[in-house]
């Protein structure tokens, strides 16, 4: 009792964290696009995501990916990103087709397959262009870009970006200064002279929109450029004018390291000296703060040596190996730690994803079990109950037989037609005589005339139970005469007018029903369920044009 009880508890509390992890999951589909490290804070929050629903694991996975993918995270984690992708590709979620292919060209990069992701890309353009979904077609460009950018592609880089922007999908006017300063950086690293065109323009959409600090980050990587055709005096010019742009920006060391490797080439080791120590300056602060940078403690320690060198001082870069090894050292330590946690993170989600799939599998199996045994307990029943309504019907017909037989035995004989004209109910009977004649019952009783005649009651029964087929045993060709010399020609007269409207079924009934045979009577005689008679009747009334109420003996006899 107890077991049963911590059963019952555990699968309320799992029901209970079930639907409170689909709430939070529902609550992060709108926190995506708007609020992504939002969105990520609560799905690392969800507790037993492996033993929620396939639907539950999946929408987990895209969520959780897609929130990395907007925060420009590594989705290196996210090995569940192939399985929702084909999860919901499978399930045609036009919502997230296009997505899905951005969401696994990324994590295709991430994992070491530029080329996989680059083909997952163009096949994700394709669809775009054929959605003509123009926010989706670019967001997939501008991801192909950063990526051939990333392989060092530059060429084809800077002709993808000359095919965007000539093409006809509508470009707003940030999403234009993207691409031209995208395009004027991979033209510069091809030392195309073009490049100069493209930042320009760039920063002056970027300034006329009042997006200072952007424009400020593309003059200092202009004037890197610059730096790199040796066009030291235009670089420095440049980066006066964005620390009067940008004051805010004026004195950190990335600025003050342009200006100094700028002087340097020039010769000027004085204000080589005055920008460098401002460099130094700021990158104290900065450190303090946490926000240290390798490349930028490389060019001051470069630097330093320089000036070292003009003075004629001692050049060491001792301090400087020291530091490189700390870094280097705390790096490893980090990516140890990274790749223990990716991989335990990885097992725990692969084994509940694993342990998710069999329990899926054995309810299936037990739903199936089920379906089978309700299935079978339903088929034995429905024989069962087929079998007694059989019975019972085969016993109905039985007993009807047996009163026709008693109706029959109270007709008078042949000969009496030839003296006198038989009423309705004697020639009624005399009928049924002939008829159970023709079916071997009257013989039977002419033979042993007894109510325990054996022989008797199996041919009844073989007859109302439908083993015997009663239609062969009868003789059509011979009661019709009979049904006209009784019935004043009614054969004769409804095969005249009707002969061509009416099956021969269909006139046999008209003869049973002008003799006054009863629908139980009519369907053991022609072996057919009362509701094949009723049927059999609104048809003979359609064809000859009666109403459903009309008697028809009574309208045959009217011709």
């Amino acid at each position: 009792m107890k077991r049963l009880l911590y059963l019952f508890v555990f699968a309320l509390l799992f029901s209970c964290t079930s639907h409170d992890n689909s709430k939070k999951l529902q609550a992060t589909d709108s926190l995506l696009f708007s609020h992504p490290d939002s969105a990520l804070k609560i799905l690392n929050e969800l507790q037993n995501v492996g033993q929620m629903s396939e639907a539950g694991v999946m929408h987990y996975a895209w969520n959780h990916a897609m929130a990395h993918q907007q925060m420009g995270m590594s989705l290196e984690e996210d090995s569940l990103i192939p399985n929702a992708v084909s999860y919901y590709r499978q399930r045609n979620d036009t919502t997230k087709l296009l997505d899905s292919y951005l969401l696994k060209a990324s994590y295709l990069r991430w994992t070491g397959k530029p080329k996989e992701a680059l083909t997952e890309l163009e096949k994700g353009i394709k669809e775009a262009n054929i959605m003509h979904d123009d926010s989706k077609w670019i967001m997939l460009m501008v991801q192909k870009i950063e990526m051939l950018y990333r392989e060092n592609d530059f060429r084809t880089a800077a002709n993808t970006i000359r095919s965007m922007l000539a093409g006809h999908h509508p470009i707003d006017h940030t999403m234009r200064g993207k691409l031209l300063y995208a395009l004027g950086l991979n033209l510069s690293l091809l030392n195309d002279p073009q490049a100069n065109r493209y930042f320009e323009e760039s920063i002056k959409l970027a300034q006329a929109s009042q997006q200072m600090n952007i424009a400020a980050e593309r003059m200092r990587n202009y004037s890197a450029a610059l730096t790199e055709k040796s066009e030291f005096a235009k670089s420095n010019e440049l980066l006066y004018h964005l620390r009067r742009l940008a004051p805010e920006y004026s004195d950190i060391s990335a600025i003050m390291l342009s200006l100094a490797n700028n002087y340097v080439n020039m010769r000027r080791l004085d204000s080589t000296q005055y920008f460098l120590e401002k460099a130094e300056e700021s990158e104290r602060i900065l450190e303090a703060h946490g926000k240290s940078d390798l490349n930028r403690r490389a060019n001051i320690e470069l630097l330093r040596n320089i000036i070292n060198f003009s003075k004629g001082k001692m050049i060491s870069s001792l301090a400087f190996n020291r530091y490189c090894d700390s870094v280097t050292t705390a790096m490893i330590d980090k990516d140890n730690t990274s790749m223990r946690r990716l991989e335990t993170r990885n097992s725990l989600q692969a084994a509940n994803y694993a342990l998710h799939q069999s329990a899926l599998r054995l309810f299936l199996i037990i739903v199936l079990l089920l379906f089978l045994l309700l299935g079978g307990g339903g088929t034995v029943y429905w024989l069962y109950r087929r079998k007694y309504q059989r019975l019972a019907e085969a016993e109905e017909s039985i007993e009807t037989l047996k009163q026709m037989l008693r109706e029959a035995q109270t007709a008078t004989s042949e000969n009496n037609l030839t003296d006198q004209v038989p009423t309705n109910t004697e020639s009624n009977a005399f009928l049924k005589k002939v008829l159970l004649q023709q079916l071997g019952i009257i013989r039977l009783v002419a033979g042993t005339p007894t109510n325990q005649n054996q022989a008797l009651l199996k041919r009844i029964s073989a007859i109302g139970g439908g083993e015997m087929p009663a239609n062969d045993l009868l003789v059509w060709s011979d009661l019709y005469p009979i049904i006209d010399r009784l019935y004043h020609n009614f054969h004769s007269r409804l095969v005249e007018n009707y002969g061509d409207k009416l099956i021969e079924k269909e006139i046999q009934i008209c003869c049973l029903l002008c003799a006054e045979f009863s629908t139980k009577e009519i369907g053991v005689i022609t072996q057919q369920t009362n509701a094949t008679i009723y049927v059999r009747k609104s048809s003979i009334r359609k064809k000859l044009g009666m109403k459903e109420s009309q008697d028809i003996v009574e309208f045959v006899n009217t011709i």
